[in-house]
């Protein structure tokens, strides 16, 4: 029995994962950030050479990407695919957790400071999923603080410096918009800023919220039935 109820677990959390990925929208859910400027803002209405000065510091900041060689370097027979960096905000800016006001924030701090301390091991766990269903495979990853430049979200959310970073390789820009999405909601963060490798543009992610009753009419059967199998065989 207890073998059982770790397996029943296990497959549980896979067809969580697999609900989570068929939720994803990347043209619903992300924006393109065309300047990227360090506090958000956009083209200026100034003269030619006021233009030309923030199309050039959006462009230097939108390079502040230091990347981890040993990730990159090997395409691991992707070489289409590059994958990119997804950026957590270094603010509290977990979706409603109670109805409270107070309970809310309190349950919000410990929620965000209880992921940050656990960013890696979860990571893991979601990136071993995510390679375990679907067609495109993450070759290597990274979680540090590769984002060395700063940004200001449409709701003041700031990334910068200090913002966790999570490095993919191996994603197309859907595989990769599709992640971030399914590791936002995991974290239970509304926003998230994602660099793509693929195509050099970066995304932005906006009230994404987590759905506490998911229908799992379209997940895979052969998945759900496998509590089913392993309960018959044991």
């Amino acid at each position: 029995m207890y073998i059982y109820n770790m397996i029943k677990e296990s497959v549980k959390e896979d067809i969580d994962v697999i609900q989570l990925f068929e939720m994803t929208s990347p043209k619903k859910h992300f924006r393109e950030i065309k300047y990227f400027s360090k506090d958000g803002s956009t083209m200026p209405n100034g003269i030619g050479y006021q233009r030309g000065n923030f199309i050039h510091e959006c462009k230097v900041n939108a390079e502040k990407f230091i990347l981890d060689e040993a990730i990159h370097d090997n395409q691991y027979g992707l070489s289409d695919y590059r994958g990119g960096v997804i950026v957590f905000s270094t603010d509290v800016n977990a979706v409603n957790l109670d109805k409270n006001k107070i309970y809310n924030k309190v349950k919000q701090i410990l929620t965000t400071l209880n992921q940050r301390i656990n960013t890696s091991k979860i990571a893991h766990k979601i990136i071993n999923k995510f390679n375990k269903y679907n067609s495109e495979y993450i070759g290597a990853y990274s979680v540090g603080n590769a984002f060395k430049g700063k940004y200001v979200g449409d709701n003041g959310e700031e990334y910068d410096e200090r913002s966790t970073t999570i490095e993919i390789n191996g994603l197309s820009s859907d595989g990769l918009l599709r992640l971030a999405e399914m590791i936002a909601r995991i974290f239970h963060q509304e926003t998230v800023l994602v660099k793509d490798f693929n195509n050099m543009k970066i995304y932005l992610a906006n009230g994404l919220r987590s759905n506490d009753n998911p229908d799992f009419s379209k997940i895979n059967s052969k998945v759900k039935n496998k509590i089913i199998n392993i309960k018959n065989k044991l």
